[in-house]
């Protein structure tokens, strides 16, 4: 059970850019929540919600890998390298 744990811990800590993007992508999209014009005065009523969701998109695809976790190889040479 410890270990399903820190494997998914693992997984929330590598992946939170997505999961928490994601989540508000769809927070953006769906209208009940997306009902306030005047933050997006210059985009056209109907592009709104689509224009928020491709910013969140845009945010993901910025960051094309997973972090980086203090245990990784490449952590650990880093730390071995700079002694």
């Amino acid at each position: 059970m410890k270990a399903l744990v820190s494997k998914l811990a693992t997984a929330l800590a590598r992946w939170r850019t997505w999961i928490v993007n994601g989540l508000l992508a769809l927070a953006v999209v769906l209208p009940e929540i997306a009902n306030s014009p005047e933050i997006l005065a210059i985009v056209p009523r109907e592009w709104q919600r689509w224009f928020l969701a491709g910013v969140f998109l845009l945010n993901i695809w910025m960051r094309p890998r997973p972090a980086v976790l203090a245990g990784d190889p490449e952590v650990q040479a880093k730390k071995v390298a700079a002694k």
